[in-house]
């Protein structure tokens, strides 16, 4: 098993950084078009994935912050989540992607909950100290997760609703 660093913990997930090994199960979940529905790239390949999975190992090694694991506290993989930069404004952007088994049990918005807080307690002089999110105007279920978790709408751009915290 690749050794992996916990990130952040909540009462039943962890975000931990990734290893190539992950590369299954997230192109797994990146391939499903339920889940990819409402991100702009829609379902990608196993290639995409890898040059994605990349991506968030590099940027955590660099800034301390990406997208990371996320696996219950039993282990599971169930999706991934955490910061990007947000379409140039210089804020984090929050971001969760959970695999559909996932669904429906509250796990998105305890983790935009402690991601919130990670936000928080992690500040960076490259980035504003609010953080932002966006979802697509039809995805009620992500923009219920956010107002749980303390976001508030700042309005539409493209279509997407822009939500940040005070």
């Amino acid at each position: 098993m690749p050794l992996r660093e916990l990130v952040l913990a909540t009462p039943r997930l962890r975000l931990t950084t990734w290893s190539a090994a992950d590369l299954d199960d997230l192109a797994a979940v990146h391939a499903d078009p339920e889940v990819m529905r409402h991100l702009a790239t829609g379902p990608q390949s196993r290639e995409a994935t890898e040059q994605r999975l990349a991506t968030f190992i590099a940027e955590h090694d660099r800034r301390g912050w990406s997208k990371w694991r996320v696996e219950t506290t039993g282990g599971e993989f169930v999706g991934r989540a955490g910061f990007g930069m947000a379409h140039g404004t210089g804020h984090r952007e929050l971001g969760y992607l959970l695999a559909r088994a996932a669904w429906g049990g509250g796990l998105a918005t305890e983790l935009a909950r402690a991601l919130r807080g990670w936000h928080e307690a992690h500040p960076s002089p490259e980035v504003a100290p609010q953080l932002r999110a966006y979802v697509y105007a039809g995805n009620e279920a992500s923009r219920r997760v956010l107002e749980n978790a303390g976001f508030r709408l700042l309005g539409e751009r493209d279509g997407e609703l822009v939500h940040e915290t005070s």
